[in-house]
């Protein structure tokens, strides 16, 4: 079976150092939500707005592939140090832009005061914005009432109702744990 001949991409000496020392100066700075409308616009501007060129860079930044062949040996290796440096934190960009304000995880601690005990709380989004409160029994119920009830409500809701369809085994467990709290 012959071998298929991938097509070529013609890259410029400036347009591949633009490129690389972008990436460098935008990922030396926090991932915000703008770092990714920043990448989309230092690829357009490198490309000189060469929607093809544009294509190749964003897909292989993303993509951590090169997916043309460089001629140029010195520009591919150029490229393939931009994917090893940068395709993890622009995806991770990526994230942020679209998901930024939801959760990435929450951890509490138990910690205790005399004949007194409450959780320390920390939730951190996806942007990697963190904020830390206290609750004791009564307030942590509070927020499981708050959050069953809201998932009640998604039930209700065509669309929610197929989402939340996805999550019935979470649910049981949720409901087991529940359970055992019984005294």
């Amino acid at each position: 079976m012959p071998e298929q001949t991938r097509a070529k991409v013609a890259l410029d000496d400036k347009m591949v150092m633009l490129f690389e020392g972008n990436m460098r100066r935008i990922f030396a700075m926090k991932i915000t939500r703008s770092t990714f409308r920043e990448i989309q616009n230092v690829i357009l501007n490198c490309t000189d707005q060469n929607q093809e060129l544009a294509n190749f860079f964003f897909e292989t930044l993303l993509t951590g592939q090169i997916k043309f062949e460089i001629p140029n040996e010195k520009h591919r290796e150029i490229i393939e140090d931009v994917i090893k440096f940068f395709t993890i934190p622009a995806r991770l960009a990526k994230e942020v832009f679209e998901r930024g304000d939801f959760v990435n995880i929450i951890t509490s601690d138990l910690v205790t005061q005399q004949d007194q005990c409450a959780f320390l709380n920390r939730v951190r989004r996806i942007d990697g914005e963190e904020f830390t409160f206290m609750s004791d029994a009564q307030n942590t119920l509070h927020l499981v009432q708050h959050f069953a009830g809201r998932l009640q409500e998604l039930s209700t809701n065509p669309t929610g109702k197929e989402e939340i369809a996805k999550y019935k085994k979470e649910l049981s467990i949720v409901g087991e744990r529940l359970k055992q709290l019984s005294l």
